[in-house]
């Protein structure tokens, strides 16, 4: 297989957690697919609304984790998992197997279970590698089981407890990617509650934002990165070294280092329906966000998004960063004193004066400024700008033509109205182009 390559088994054999080793002792069956889903403080019953079709040829890969003795919820999932002759979940099950904190549960017509136990004393995942480590133990063994030839996609599909997956998740799979595509997200919806409509489209809206603020610019890192959306290639997957052991953002990460392999595509398809929820799971993402919006008297007005004038800056910054090999930032840019201070701040001269005497090839240097500016540093530049130039500012101000329409926002229906504009905006196939594109077009 394409995934058993030298990088993969080097991976498997140097940096996958612990247990891999214990899948030998399990009597695995045969599957078209993987699944890996982190479940943390969740019911057994999600993964009914997770994956509730009739799938004899899908692994669920499902980890339960905590970081702490104190989690009553996590630790009776695992137990009403466990005893599965008991449960109406998993009536039809064919066999349980156990090795180690691995536990095996085969059914008839229904996906086989891989349940990793990582919520017990003894077993905890430390606090601060949270989520970022769980989905790592969960890609790592499909990677393993990749490479066996166990399962026959050489998709790790990476999703979370708060989904439901629409029953195309699996057939839109992209073929003529697989070879170029380090992975592939699929696209998404927030669900909500009447009384969490407004704070979740507000949100949505900051991440849509940014993401078509990135692409209008010109930058490959212009695609959101969200765990629960992600299907990555197993042969990248290795080649990055797997997921990053944090309590959030290890998507962000993960898909910084993919970039940087191979294209990060767009999947077509019905979207993953994920529950917008107030939650304390991470230090920030989603439910923190949630509940710092709706804590707000007034949303529309107290929650800001970025200046539409950092995200021109760093256009003019992706479209003459080339210039920089053979001409001194300040001509390069001489009429954006903000980005000559970025790059005294961010270490990039010393950075390019390093470059030009080690060596003189453009594409090398080209090579150099893909991978050097990569999405975490182009977050660093946004952050900079708005620390000391442009202070972020409400929707209102925002929707000044530059990047999202001219819209007087004033209301929850004006917010639906442009939330919707932009779902629209970001399936225009003409973006999906700048996906790979940037630096070194």
């Amino acid at each position: 297989m394409t995934s058993d390559s030298k990088a993969t088994r080097q991976y498997l054999a140097t940096y996958a957690e612990a247990e891999v080793a214990q899948l030998d002792s399990l009597t695995l069956g045969t599957y078209h697919h993987c699944l890996v889903v982190p479940a943390h403080r969740e019911a057994a019953e999600c993964l009914q609304r997770i994956w509730p079709h009739q799938d004899p040829g899908l692994l669920l890969i499902l980890v339960l984790n905590s970081g702490t003795e104190d989690d009553p919820i996590t630790r009776r999932m695992l137990a009403s998992l466990l005893p599965a002759a008991t449960s109406p979940l998993f009536a039809s099950h064919l066999s349980i197997q156990q090795a180690g904190n691995l536990h095996l549960i085969q059914r008839h017509d229904q996906p086989d279970l891989l349940v990793v136990d990582r919520c017990q004393p003894g077993r905890l995942i430390p606090a601060s590698q949270g989520v970022g480590l769980a989905r790592k133990i969960g890609a790592d063994l499909a990677l393993a089981l990749i490479c066996k030839g166990l399962v026959g996609s050489p998709w790790i599909n990476s999703t979370d407890a708060d989904v439901s997956l629409p029953a195309d998740y699996f057939s839109t799979e992209d073929k003529r990617a697989q070879a170029a595509a380090a992975a592939q997200l699929h696209p998404f919806r927030h669900v909500f509650s009447a009384d969490l409509e407004l704070a979740s489209r507000l949100y949505d809206i900051a991440m849509d934002y940014y993401v078509l603020g990135l692409r209008w610019a010109g930058s490959r890192y212009g695609f959101h990165s969200i765990g629960s959306t992600l299907s990555i290639n197993a042969r990248h997957y290795a080649q990055v070294r797997g997921f990053p052991r944090r309590n959030a953002a290890e998507d962000f990460y993960l898909l910084n280092k993919l970039a940087k392999t191979g294209t990060i595509a767009l999947r077509s398809g019905q979207p993953i329906l994920i529950e917008a929820r107030l939650s304390d799971r991470a230090p920030f993402g989603t439910g923190p966000t949630l509940t710092h919006i709706s804590a707000m008297h007034t949303p529309i007005t107290e929650y800001h998004y970025y200046d539409p004038q950092i995200f021109s800056l760093l256009r003019t910054f992706l479209r003459h960063a080339d210039n920089l090999l053979t001409m001194e930032p300040q001509r390069s840019f001489a009429a954006q004193p903000q980005i000559m201070a970025w790059i005294e701040a961010s270490g990039l001269a010393a950075q390019v004066q390093r470059q030009r005497r080690t060596q003189t090839q453009t594409r090398v240097f080209q090579r150099f400024l893909r991978d050097w500016f990569d999405g975490f540093r182009t977050l660093k530049f946004i952050h900079f700008m708005r620390a000391e130039y442009y202070p972020s500012i409400n929707l209102h101000s925002v929707c000044d033509g530059l990047i999202l329409p001219v819209k007087p926002i004033h209301d929850l229906n004006d917010v639906r109205l442009l939330h919707q504009d932009l779902k629209l905006r970001l399936q225009q196939p003409a973006t999906e182009a700048t996906i790979a594109a940037g630096l070194t077009k």
